[in-house]
């Protein structure tokens, strides 16, 4: 079943709104509108300043077969837009997610998040990748009571650290 809400407000107060958009002037006008169905929901959020600028907040989802991707924006009333963009999935034995966000100054980030399971054993690599490139990995490798984690650095340094539990 579709489902759209619009909501249309006038005249807000700054205070009311500086949480989601933070700025100082007073909204002239704001509108949500929402839209749910299965399989994907969606946010799009517009305010109107005094001065006739707006700003505006975004996001967008589906789901559905094991997957997921999503997306959120935020442009503020100086033009400037930050993003965030995720997939997702999920099958028998394993899950992965990747976001990757963009600022306004047009550099990104991506994290990334990889597991796998069965057979007693379990894995989970988590990386990220800077603005500036670098990137930092930590996995976790548990099997038949020893854990390992290894964690590379962003100059390539690597750390290692494991335990093993003993049962009597």
């Amino acid at each position: 079943m579709n489902k759209t809400i619009a909501v249309k407000k006038v005249f807000l107060a700054a205070a009311a709104m500086s949480a989601v958009f933070s700025f100082s002037a007073s909204a002239q006008s704001a509108h949500t509108t929402r839209t749910r169905t299965p399989g994907h929901s969606s946010r799009n959020s517009v305010v109107t300043g005094p001065n006739g600028k707006s700003a505006s907040y975004n996001r967008n989802a589906n789901w559905g077969n094991g997957t997921y991707s999503g997306s959120r924006s935020a442009t503020g009333f100086n033009g400037k837009t930050a993003t965030a963009n995720t997939t997702a999935s999920v099958a028998p034995g394993s899950a992965s997610r990747t976001t990757t966000a963009t600022g306004p100054n047009g550099r990104s980030a991506t994290y990334q998040n990889n597991a796998t399971w069965g057979n007693g054993a379990y894995s989970d690599t988590k990386s990220i990748t800077g603005a500036n490139g670098k990137s930092a990995t930590a996995t976790v490798q548990r099997q038949d009571g020893s854990v390992t984690k290894t964690v590379t650095g962003p100059n390539g340094q690597t750390w290692t650290a494991s335990r093993t539990r003993t049962q009597d």
